[in-house]
């Protein structure tokens, strides 16, 4: 395997994996020494900038943390754009037709929950409130009055509390997600009869982003950095490999 980052720096391998041989996922560490430089989440946020996209639908998000979120499907042919209420969206995966749309917040235990969008056009198609006038400048008069609070069109799949999704992917066609849960341990994922169900342990601390994103790759890999009080670094994924890089 060609790692993501070895054209920019030597990376030194020190644990084995995580999972046995008849486990799905191939789970290893990798260290990052502190003399080699370190690729920023900015450097990826300058090429990808939209959050999802498919032959139909360009889709966004916000997030303001505990205050909310929202997610918007503009459709490509008309124009319109759909949306509602998500705190906050972290990764959608498009699965027999429908959008599968995994929403995570770090605030104190942590929340996560999956969403099904079966039509975007069955969402609230949103309109903005108008302004005031204060102090001679043109603002909205509350917090949220710029995020969706409609849930229209929505089907909750799953949701916790003391429990944080990193991101959700697919391999084989099945939805698999990596999740802190409240025993403070990272897992590979899935759901089961509406059930969270830890299939796989990916590290015995507790890896934690209060601003997650999923950022896909030229080869199709997945990204994701995270920074925790322990340490700092990021997770690729690559079919059913699943590797941590950790910066100490």
């Amino acid at each position: 395997m060609t790692y993501l980052l070895g054209f920019f720096f030597v990376i030194i391998f020190y644990s084995n994996s995580y999972c046995q041989d008849d486990n799905l996922f191939a789970i290893s560490e990798l260290k990052i020494t502190d003399s080699v430089p370190y690729i920023s989440k900015s450097f990826y946020n300058k090429q990808q900038t939209t959050f999802f996209e498919d032959d139909d639908y360009i889709v966004s998000q916000t997030c303001s943390g505990e205050w909310g979120g929202s997610i918007w499907f503009k459709n490509k042919n008309t124009g319109i754009v759909y949306s509602c209420e998500a705190t906050c969206p972290i990764a959608i995966n498009k699965i027999d037709g429908k959008y599968i749309v995994t929403n995570s917040l770090a605030h104190l235990g942590g929340f996560s929950e999956l969403v099904e969008i079966e039509d975007p056009k069955s969402m609230e198609l949103f309109v903005l409130p108008k302004p005031i006038k204060k102090r001679g400048k043109t603002i909205y008069r509350y917090f949220g009055d710029t995020k969706s609070k409609s849930r229209k069109g929505v089907t909750e799949i799953w949701k916790a509390y003391n429990a944080l999704a990193l991101t959700s992917f697919q391999y084989k066609d099945k939805l698999y997600h990596i999740l802190t849960d409240k025993d403070h341990k990272t897992y590979v994922s899935k759901i089961e009869n509406g059930e969270m169900i830890n299939l796989q342990l990916i590290s015995d601390i507790r890896i934690w982003d209060y601003n997650p994103k999923t950022y896909k790759m030229p080869n199709g890999n997945l990204l994701i950095y995270f920074k925790t009080n322990d340490c700092d670094g990021f997770i690729e994924i690559e079919d059913n490999k699943i590797i941590i890089f950790k910066k100490e």
